[in-house]
Order: C-alpha cells, then sequence, then structure tokens
C-alpha cells in the first residue's frame, strides 16, 4: 500500500478534518526518535486509521515535520497488545482575535483554557481528545509493527532535516 507523505500541517489538517466525525476515541503513542533527532506521533481511531507523525523543533518557535496515514483499518488486537493508556492527549485549536477579545472583556485566560476543556469556544477548542501511551514499551511496539511503513517517512523527515541544516556541525 503507498501513502502520501505530507508536510506535518497539512498532515494536522487531515486529522482534524477525521475528528469531526469522530472527535473522542483516539489514541496516541509518542516517543522519541534518537537516530533521526524527531518526535514521533502515532494517532489512531478505530474508524479512522493510524496516522505517524514526526517532527522536530527548527528553532524556539517553529516546529517542522512530515506524516501520513499509514493505515486505513485499526485492528482491535492493536490496542490490546499496547500497555494500558494513562495519560490524556487532545488537538488544540486557537483563534487569537476571538481569545484577544474575550480578554479585552474582562474574561481570564484560564477561564478561555478551562472552557475548552469543558467543550465551550471561547477562542480555544480541542476537536480531537484521547488517551495516550508516552513509554518506551508501547513505541518500540509501534515503530516494529510498522517499520517498514515508516522507511518514507523517515527519508523524508531526513531530507527535510538535511536542508534545514540539523545534522550540520557549527563551529
Amino acid at each position: 500500500m503507498s501513502f502520501s507523505i505530507k508536510p506535518r500541517k497539512d498532515i494536522l489538517t487531515d486529522i482534524l478534518k477525521e475528528a469531526k466525525n469522530s472527535p473522542r476515541g483516539w489514541k496516541a503513542v509518542v516517543g522519541k526518535d534518537h537516530q533521526l533527532l524527531s518526535n514521533d506521533y502515532y494517532l489512531f481511531h478505530p474508524n479512522q486509521g493510524l496516522y505517524l507523525i514526526k517532527e522536530y523543533d527548527k528553532n524556539p518557535v517553529e516546529t517542522v515535520g512530515v506524516g501520513a496515514r499509514i493505515s486505513r483499518h485499526v485492528d482491535d488486537d492493536l490496542c490490546n497488545d499496547l500497555p494500558q493508556f494513562h495519560d490524556n492527549f487532545g488537538i488544540i485549536q486557537g483563534d487569537i482575535r476571538k481569545i484577544v477579545h474575550n480578554i479585552q472583556q474582562g474574561i481570564h485566560p484560564q477561564k478561555i483554557f478551562t472552557a475548552a476543556i469543558e467543550g465551550h469556544d471561547l477562542g480555544l477548542s480541542i476537536p480531537l481528545r484521547g488517551q495516550a501511551s508516552a513509554t518506551q514499551d508501547s513505541y518500540r511496539f509501534m515503530r516494529s509493527q510498522f517499520s517498514s511503513k515508516q522507511k518514507n517517512l523517515d527519508r523524508s523527515l531526513e531530507k527535510l532535516a538535511k536542508d534545514d541544516g540539523l545534522y550540520q556541525a557549527h563551529m
């Protein structure tokens, strides 16, 4: 099966489109690829498939990376084979104009954040929520299950990082 590798921003947009149909029930396994110096995120939902995002911090304010939907189907066995998911995660979206307007109207920033958690949009929303695992065992398991599909993503990230000078020594 071939899949389309996209920039990080585009794959996140794809995931958020899928989340409109299934905002809850997502799972994530996160880990660090020490060889490529990337943070890896496996995001999956039984009805939406499995996505992999590989990213790194280009500088203190910019994160870059690549991603793809590496499977259209998630087997029930996948969740059963992974250790317990102990953490929660979500993708947060913000509308800076709406946030600033609400702060100017006297709404405390903490209330804006709390409202997002409760499902109310005062400038922040969480359109995708689920459970996460950041254990090394979970990460190694996911890498081993999808290593053949991950190779193209690894090459794309490596090219991006090389073009950004990430692997160059500075003197």
